[in-house]
Parts: structure tokens; sequence; C-alpha cells
């Protein structure tokens, strides 16, 4: 009878620990499931209501002819989200995609010589005359693991026009700078902190395709950066030998520097501690702040922002601050299957930037990895 009451709790005991597994299993599928699908609706939004004639996507929903902080507006296709997507492209081995990017940068983007317009109008056409080192940096960082993953010499071509021309216009004092205009000859004298990749401009280095000795000093001016307060300088001035700080903290140069920096091992551990602080005492992220008081200057908030950030958490092994964050940035998405936009981030006035649907998409990518 002790031998017969034994096996059926021995039996009990191992299908339901059987059960707890199943269970288990189930409910981790349904998590990554519901994890693609985010990635599915989000990418799927932007391509519903942002997407141009010429397939190129916009910045905006709404055409208007007002330019906003950043000098866009409405329409306008900007060489940034181009990169951005060139990356989600490669993040997803989809070289499908990565032709079709590939295409709209060589079509519209590229000028002779390897200049790259820094935006576009709504019909591909450009009126403006700069490049923006950021964007051409993301850009060649793309083309070449591109050309790297799908041995295809013609990305490495291209690679090499725009790094020729980086090389040779968008130097001052031996350091790369923001932008060069080619209708003036003049290069900027300033290079933005949260331009600095160290990790893809060594990568492009070793591709032969940036200046050792260019990187190196352009990196130096990370890795010598000051902090005051916690935060890094917006930018410094070559010429000058000499940072500058905003007395108002823009939270995304901020979060995509601390990203960057990251990269190489670096985790901004003041700058994290601020973030963990706000998100134990708020449970958000505000846009700005100001530099001494670290208190919000603005109330509103940014999906864009939250990607970024989870993008550094993920990159800093903070996880559970990368879920925090995750799960505040989704409160901003439509998740109503009747709305129009459903999938769509921070919809406003049947509006919504791209940044605060394209960084997400990152994010949401990332995520799925963790």
């Amino acid at each position: 009878m002790k031998t017969i009451l034994l096996v059926v709790l021995f039996l009990s005991i191992v299908v339901g620990a059987l059960y707890g597994w199943m269970k288990r299993e189930e409910l981790s599928n349904q998590t990554k499931m519901r994890e693609e699908n985010q990635t599915e609706i989000t990418e799927d939004f932007i391509y519903r209501w942002l997407q141009n004639e010429n397939g190129m996507i916009a910045t905006y929903i709404k055409n208007s002819s007002q330019e906003d902080e950043d000098l866009v507006q409405g329409r306008e296709v900007l060489a940034e989200t181009l990169g951005l997507l060139m990356d989600y492209a490669l993040d997803n081995e989809d070289q499908t995609l990565f032709n079709t990017l590939y295409k709209q940068l060589t079509d519209y983007f590229l000028e002779k010589e390897g200049f790259v317009n820094w935006k576009l109008k709504e019909d591909g056409t450009s009126d403006v005359s700069a490049n923006a080192l950021i964007d051409d940096i993301r850009i060649l960082d793309a083309l070449a693991m591109a050309a790297e993953n799908w041995k295809t010499d013609q990305y490495k071509k291209t690679a090499l026009s725009i790094s020729e021309y980086l090389n040779k216009k968008n130097v001052v004092n031996g350091i790369y700078t923001d932008f060069y205009d080619k209708e003036y000859g003049y290069a900027s004298s300033e290079i933005s902190l949260s331009y600095i990749d160290i990790q893809g401009m060594n990568t492009l280095v070793s591709q032969g395709l940036l200046d050792a000795e260019i990187v190196a000093e352009t990196s130096q001016v990370l890795i010598k950066a000051p902090l005051d307060h916690g935060f890094y300088p917006v930018s410094y001035n070559v010429e000058e030998k000499e940072y500058i700080f905003s007395d108002n903290i823009n939270l995304v140069d901020q979060a995509i520097l601390a990203y960057h920096y990251a990269q190489v091992g670096n985790r901004s551990l003041e700058f994290l501690t601020f973030i963990k602080s706000e998100m134990d005492k708020r449970g958000l992220i505000h846009g700005m702040y100001d530099r001494k008081t670290k208190e919000p200057t603005v109330d509103y908030e940014s999906p864009a922002i939250y990607g970024f950030l989870i993008l550094y958490a993920l990159e800093v092994d903070e996880h559970d601050l990368a879920q925090a964050l995750y799960d505040r940035m989704k409160e901003f998405q439509v998740v109503d299957k009747k709305s129009e936009y459903y999938g769509g981030y921070s919809i406003t006035n049947g509006d919504t930037h791209i940044f605060d649907n394209l960084i997400p998409l990152l994010a949401e990518q990332e995520m799925k990895k963790d």
C-alpha cells in the first residue's frame, strides 16, 4: 500500500512539474509572439502613414510649410531616417529592404563625389547644400556591414565615395565636425558629442573607410569631455578648443551619447543613476531638464527618448531598467485595432514624428532579443 502511495505521489509531482514547465513555455511563447507582433504593427504603421509616393519615409504624417526646431517640415525626408532603416534591415537580415533603401540612397540622397544631402523634399529633390556627419557615419557603417554580410561590392564602392568626401570636407583641425556646406565651402567648427560614435568610426577605420588619425582625435573629444552635474556637454568647438554646455539638457542628445559611449565600455554611471532615479521617483522621463537642478523644464515625454534609453540600458546590462522604460514607452502606442492609427506612437491631431516611431521600432527589435 505504501508503495502504491509513493508511486502515486511521485507521478503527481512529475505531472505537476511537467504541467508547470508546459505552462511556462506557453507563456514564454505568448510573450515572444506579442513582442514579434509589436515590431510588425509599428513597422506597418510607418509604411502605411509615412511613406511618400516615391517609397521614401517622410518625417511627419501631415504636410506643412512650417519648419520644426530641426528645420524639417511635413513630408520631407531625412538621411537620418534612411540610415536608421538600414540598421533595421541589417538587424532583420532583410536584404530586400536594404536594397530598396540603398536605391533610395543612390537615386536621391547621394550626389557626385560622395556628398549626401541631409534632407530632401517630398519629391526627392534637394534644396539644401549641407551634409550631416552623424547621418553619413551611420550610412557608411550600414553599407560596410551589408557589403560584408551579403558580399556585395557595390555597397563598398558607394561607401568609399562617401567616406572620401567626409575625410576631405568634414574635418577642421584634424577633427570631424557636424556638417559641410558645399555651396559656401564651409565646414562647421563644432562637433556635437552625440555625433561621436566611437565604435562605428573604429569599425570604418578597420574597413579602410575613415582616417585613423582623424577618428582617434575625434574620439578624444568624447573621452576627455567633462561632466557638469552628471550631464555631458552638447558640443565641442574645435577652433576654440572649448566644450559647450546647455543650461537646458536635451535628453535625446544625452541618451544617444550615453548609448554610443556604452558600446565601447563606458557606462556613464552618473547619467545612469539619474535615469534610474527619475524612473523610481516619477515613473517617467521628461524631454528636457535643468542642468543644475536636474528638475524637468518641460512636461512632454517622447517615445524616441525612451527608445534610445532602452538601447542604452540594454547595452549596459540594466535589463530591469530597460523593461521599465519599455513599459512606459508602450503607453504612447495606439493599441486599439479599430483605430486608423493602430501601431503608431504619439499621435496628436492626426500627426506624429518619424523618430517617435522609428526609434521605438529599433528598441522593440532589441527587446525581442533580450
